[in-house]
């Protein structure tokens, strides 16, 4: 009997390292799956993109139970954000968290290589099934002005001007996560997670936007 027992006990072990997912339907189940996947220069950013979630957004592996989410004043004259439903919170950034590591590439769409208009595009394809465009200027119309980085929420999109930090046409986007980190592809780096803080990101910085169902919006 104790031989059976303990025969038992080592095949469940043996399960529970073999497939992770059987014991995790959480975020953290994710990066195991990217790093085997990347090169090793991808699994450090990744790595260090996982670090900043987990110093900045304490929680986000139970994004769905306790994930620290702060609606918008109404004041503020946006729509409520979409994302304060716990599924699709959870969808978002366990969709944002299967991209990580993909490398940068103009144009691309897929994991061999994305850009960052459709790096944002297909994320929220994914998570609620929309058509959105994949442009970031472009993408600026189909979303509620939010000019203060303040006001951002987990979920909304953040666009900034291109190298030229002076002019006003938008040359990147991202998702906002919170607490001053976004999720981007980078032309250097790929698929990460960034701190506005980081390079010229503040400088950069034009406004931001909360997605709608509805069909289009006009920036005001």
């Amino acid at each position: 009997m104790k031989v059976f027992v303990r025969s038992f006990l080592v095949g469940v072990l043996l399960i529970f390292i073999i497939n992770p997912v059987l014991y995790s339907k959480s975020a953290k189940s994710h990066p195991k799956k990217i790093a085997k996947r990347t090169n090793t220069k991808q699994t450090k950013l990744v790595k260090e993109s996982l670090m900043k979630l987990k110093t900045y957004l304490i929680g986000y592996d139970k994004i769905s139970v306790d994930f620290p989410f702060v609606t918008i004043n109404s004041k503020n004259n946006c729509q409520q954000n979409l994302f304060s439903n716990s599924y699709l919170r959870e969808k978002l950034l366990e969709n944002i968290l299967l991209w990580l590591g993909t490398p940068y590439r103009m144009a691309g769409s897929s994991k061999k290589g994305i850009d960052c208009s459709n790096f944002v595009a297909r994320v929220l394809e994914e998570t609620l099934h929309i058509n959105f465009p994949a442009n970031a200027q472009t993408q600026t119309h189909y979303v509620k002005a939010i000019k203060n980085f303040e006001d951002l929420t987990f979920g909304d999109l953040i666009f900034f001007s291109g190298r030229n930090r002076k002019s006003q046409r938008i040359g990147h986007v991202g998702i906002y996560l919170g607490n001053g980190i976004f999720a981007h592809s980078s032309t250097s780096k790929g698929v990460i997670i960034t701190h506005i803080s980081e390079g010229y990101y503040t400088e950069r910085f034009r406004f931001g936007g909360r997605v709608s169902l509805e069909p289009y919006f006009v920036m005001q």
